[in-house]
């Protein structure tokens, strides 16, 4: 995962600057960073290996919806002001069923971390991935069927947006899922217009459904 400096540098001077010329001393006594943390960061100098709690103090001390200094540093995407947070977000389905099937994938890839010399971590990594995105999946599909129709949350697109916006290789068993995640996001516009007729009336189903 990449670091930003530059952009991250850019988002906290002009943050500091739209809260009233907050100077970092200020910014510290609501919660932010120590000043010396701050001074590197506004030099694209923060390093690659900040602490997380780092970016929640940048969050709590520029008044940022949480996940956005984090956000902002690893991949560009412009910090969300807590105070622009009027807009709900609806949780979707208060419980995913896991089959044994979804699991098992799991359970190997957690093996295989265990075991697998160091010249095939790489491989068990994405393994763990694979299966990861195999049970989070229908929670997130969820997620952004409960949300569908209204802009998308900015909490949404910090936690997903990344993902989202990757592309889906028509070899990808998931391929459909995928493309159908994109589409309750207004990501989609190359589908034809059957995939698009399907995924409306699985929408619509799964409306009434939870309307029932």
């Amino acid at each position: 995962m990449g670091a930003h400096d530059e952009f991250f540098a850019q988002v906290v001077r002009e943050r500091r600057q739209q809260l009233g010329n907050l100077t970092m001393a200020e910014v510290h006594d609501r919660g932010g960073p120590a000043v010396p943390a701050q001074a590197r960061a506004e030099r694209g100098e923060l390093s690659a290996n900040v602490r997380p709690s780092t970016f929640q103090k940048f969050d709590t001390g520029l008044g940022w919806v949480p996940g956005s200094a984090r956000a902002a540093y690893y991949q560009r995407r412009p910090p969300v002001p807590a105070d622009t947070g009027a807009q709900s977000l609806e949780p979707g389905a208060p419980s995913i069923d896991m089959s044994l099937e979804q699991l098992l994938p799991l359970l190997d890839a957690q093996r295989s971390l265990h075991t697998a010399p160091i010249s095939e971590l790489p491989k068990a990594i994405t393994q763990l991935d694979e299966a990861i995105s195999g049970i989070l999946g229908p929670f997130v599909t969820s997620i952004l069927e409960a949300n569908r129709g209204t802009q998308v949350h900015p909490l949404i697109e910090i936690a997903f947006g990344e993902a989202l916006a990757a592309p889906v290789s028509p070899n990808d068993p998931d391929a459909t899922e995928k493309l159908y995640r994109r589409w309750l996001v207004g990501r989609a516009d190359d589908l034809d217009n059957a995939t698009q007729r399907a995924f409306e009336q699985r929408y619509q189903t799964r409306d009434r459904t939870a309307n029932d």
